[in-house]
């Protein structure tokens, strides 16, 4: 019982409980919650198969910054995220009761679910460094233009 396997279960149980995960994936009707909640595990089953933190910082940025688009905080991503991540493990130790295989998948989308935090997280932490630089520099500006009147 491998995450592929599972996934078919993982995103039911994904779209049983989308309102409660987000509240704006509540208020989509059915393909759309499910093409975006897909996306999410497809990119889980990515990383999980190939370990490629660069690559799925990549979509993590991409996803924050869509979910932005729809006026959702940096703070609500990650908790979806999160909720995602740990009712996939929950699926996996439902469906991997009392086995080594269910046990160490369920672990393994735990330490998933954690390199996802840190990543949302150091995606914000990157942004706000960004836009304090912003703010810095025209500040600067501001100074320098208020001297020459």
């Amino acid at each position: 019982m491998g995450y592929e396997a599972l996934r078919p279960k993982i995103l039911q149980r994904l779209l049983d409980l989308r309102a409660t995960l987000d509240p704006s994936l509540g208020r989509l009707d059915d393909p759309t919650a499910r093409a975006q909640i897909s996306a999410v595990l497809d990119h889980l089953g990515n990383f999980i198969a190939t370990g490629d933190l660069g690559l799925h910082r990549a979509f993590l940025h991409t996803f924050m910054a869509m979910r932005a688009a729809e006026a959702q905080s940096p703070a609500s991503v990650l908790a979806m995220l999160v909720a995602i991540g740990d009712t996939a493990a929950q699926v996996a130790q439902d469906e991997g009761a009392g086995t080594t295989e269910g046990a160490e998948l369920t672990l393994l989308l735990t330490r998933v679910t954690a390199s996802t935090a840190r990543a949302v997280n150091d995606l914000i932490a990157d942004e706000l460094t960004r836009r304090l630089g912003q703010w810095g520099e025209l500040s600067k500006k501001e100074r320098e233009g208020s001297k020459r009147k």
